[in-house]
């Protein structure tokens, strides 16, 4: 959940426990203009203490939840670089590939398109999915440092 997203829940109690942003904003030590911005989700940013203080006057906590969702980072990466390509990889080629850093010369480009183009929040979560006690992530990632040396990737964090 972002500021924008919290902001709007934020707004939704107060209306509903019939407080003006006046009231939140002198209960929890805030301007009434801070109080707006974060409703309005124009607020940038926000400390956790002055949000923990909105959000216990209005009987709402923070949680962490995971994300809802495709489950399976490895199948949308390979769903992804698989697109433009004859020759499809498989959730489990793409794993066995990553763990090995061996990859068929037909798949290279497949992986150069991991390497470039796929959001790096999905390549990190499939590392972690294809990771194993003997293939721990760490060595995954040097695999793809391998690879994006070798084939010269333009993203620059490999």
């Amino acid at each position: 959940m972002n500021l924008t997203q919290i902001g709007s829940e934020i707004q939704s109690k107060r209306i509903q426990a019939g407080l003006l942003q006046e009231h939140v904003a002198k209960l929890s030590g805030l301007s009434r203009v801070t109080i707006n911005q974060l409703e309005n989700g124009t607020l940038k940013d926000l400390g956790y203490s002055k949000l923990k203080a909105v959000l216990d006057i209005l009987g709402l906590d923070m949680e962490t939840v995971r994300p809802t969702g495709p489950k399976s980072a490895l199948a949308i990466a390979a769903r992804s670089v698989s697109t433009s390509y004859r020759d499809v990889i498989t959730p489990d080629m793409l794993s066995v590939m990553l763990r090995s850093g061996e990859a068929p010369e037909q798949f290279h480009p497949h992986l150069m398109a991991l390497l470039d183009e796929t959001p790096l929040s999905v390549v990190v979560k499939a590392i972690g999915e294809a990771a194993t006690p003997e293939v721990p992530a760490k060595k995954i990632m040097k695999n793809l440092n391998l690879w994006a040396k070798q084939w010269k990737v333009c993203r620059m964090v490999w």
